[in-house]
């Protein structure tokens, strides 16, 4: 490392410090609690991929998720490491910015724009496609049209939510959060009452019934994807009381009681259809959750619809909440146009943010939904691209985690925490995205990797205009966290 790699900055260019005119204090633990918990949408993890990770694992799904849960934990704590130094709206941005360079923050946040940004639009059409297939298969009425309805009447919904302040959304997503995950769970505790074939068992837990090593590993490999979303309490940590103390406790909290809640519910799914009969549960031509909700509840089953419903909601709501936070942490540091920044005065929400994520919304959800239809959209974006887009993220978190705290923290630098961790879960993130692709997926999704990459080309090609036409005085700022004393802040990364 050179002697201008890292360099004290004069007193008039300390700008580590930013002011926020979002609502300071609005949430406490619980909403941000609630905030990542919800951006992992309960239902949608328990539910919608049941049948591909059971195809993988056999009856040792829920030991995959176990599994799956230790990784993110490793994860999590690279939040946790960068989050109780620098709160900040603009999350990943201000991370990778501060450790690394403001370019690779830039760059980090670009490829989260495939992430929480894209998602919500063929989530709405997803819902509307569900709804479709079971209000045709259980009361003969026929609604193609509703997947573009539901994004039609979702994305200007939660719009106007976000607009009305974090405090709304935040109760929004509590109610429907708790309400979903209660719904979701007592389905899956139901099946440790009302079992299959096979009974009660523990070899759910027995390493020894994988179907195969490498099956095994893959589905460990897709619980870790499963989980992504527990990051999404950083971004509000200008809005959160407390956010050195509270944004790191809800990052842990959200993957425990998730990981929790996955585990058990996907053990009661295989127990409810029975452990000596998977391949029913692999071969269902309905969502395995809802066969059991039919079994199990007669007419009820609608309650499950619910769930589903408060899923929708509250995830596009949480991911809505990310995007529009980074679009506004960026404008604010310079790195995208200035009235991304502008804040209601009477709300305190970012409000051209907010009609931003908006458009994204309908624009993903009627035209991709359109070109592949609503459910191929969902699995094509939703799945493999945002999945490619967020490994991008975590591996570059990764990597400034051990560079801030050996270059501005080294008194607190831990083995554990800043090398071990992130050297093994950036492993396991390796191995998801090249297992992803073994065998090769058919059209459309093979198509996911060069989507991705042609996106990170396009994010070189803008910092190479920005510095060609010398728009760079945003590389001063964009590692601004909210806050942080000055007396904390001896030395920076100096950027050429």
């Amino acid at each position: 490392m050179s002697d201008q790699t890292i360099q004290p900055l004069p007193a008039a260019a300390k700008t580590d410090v930013v002011t926020t005119d979002l609502k300071r204090d609005a949430i406490g633990l619980v909403g941000a609690t609630m905030q990542a918990i919800t951006h992992i949408a309960p239902a949608i993890a328990a539910l919608f991929f049941t049948q591909f990770v059971v195809s993988l694992a056999g009856v040792t799904a829920p030991l995959a998720y176990l599994i799956g849960v230790v990784v993110v934990l490793m994860l999590g704590s690279t939040l946790v490491q960068l989050s109780k130094h620098l709160p900040s709206a603009g999350g990943y941005y201000t991370y990778v910015s501060r450790a690394l360079h403001p370019r690779a923050g830039f760059l980090t946040s670009w490829m989260y724009v495939l992430y929480s940004p894209l998602a919500g639009g063929p989530i709405y059409a997803f819902f509307g496609f569900i709804l479709a297939a079971e209000l045709k298969a259980n009361f003969s009425v026929n609604v193609p049209w509703l997947w573009w309805a539901c994004v039609l009447v979702g994305a200007p919904l939660v719009a106007y939510l976000q607009h009305r302040g974090i405090q709304i959304t935040a109760k929004a997503m509590l109610i429907l959060g708790g309400l979903e995950m209660a719904i979701v769970f007592t389905l899956g505790l139901w099946g440790f009452f009302d079992t299959g074939p096979g009974g009660f068992s523990f070899s759910v837990f027995s390493f020894s019934n994988k179907v195969t090593l490498e099956g095994f590993a893959l589905a460990v490999v897709f619980s870790i994807q499963g989980l992504t979303g527990w990051e999404a309490a950083a971004p509000l940590g200008e809005e959160t009381r407390d956010p050195k103390r509270n944004v790191p406790r809800a990052t842990m909290l959200s993957i425990v009681i998730l990981g929790v809640f996955l585990v058990i519910t996907f053990w009661g799914v295989i127990l409810g259809f029975g452990v000596d009969r998977v391949q029913s549960l692999i071969n269902s031509k309905e969502l395995p959750g809802l066969v059991l909700a039919h079994r199990f509840w007669g007419g009820g089953w609608l309650v499950l619809m619910l769930a589903f419903l408060n899923t929708t909601i509250a995830v596009c709501l949480a991911t809505a909440n990310v995007g529009t936070r980074m679009w506004y942490g960026m404008a604010r540091s310079g790195s995208l146009p200035k009235p991304l920044a502008k804040v209601n005065p009477t709300y305190k929400t970012p409000t051209n943010a907010i009609l931003l994520q908006m458009l994204l919304s309908l624009g993903v959800g009627i035209g991709v939904g359109a070109w592949f239809g609503a459910d191929v959209s969902f699995f094509l974006v939703d799945g493999l691209m945002l999945v490619l887009g967020v490994l991008f993220v975590y591996v570059m978190a990764n990597i400034a985690v051990y560079a801030f705290y050996t270059r501005e923290r080294r008194s607190e630098f831990n083995l554990l925490l800043h090398l071990v961790f992130p050297l093994v879960s950036t492993a396991a993130l390796a191995y998801a995205t090249v297992k992803s692709f073994q065998p090769f997926p058919p059209s459309p999704y093979r198509w996911a990797p060069l989507v991705d990459g042609l996106w990170l080309l396009a994010g070189v090609g803008v910092l190479v205009y920005m510095r060609a036409r010398g728009r760079e005085g945003w590389i001063r700022t964009a590692g601004a966290a909210l806050g942080e004393g000055e007396a904390e802040v001896e030395r920076t990364v100096g950027y050429p």
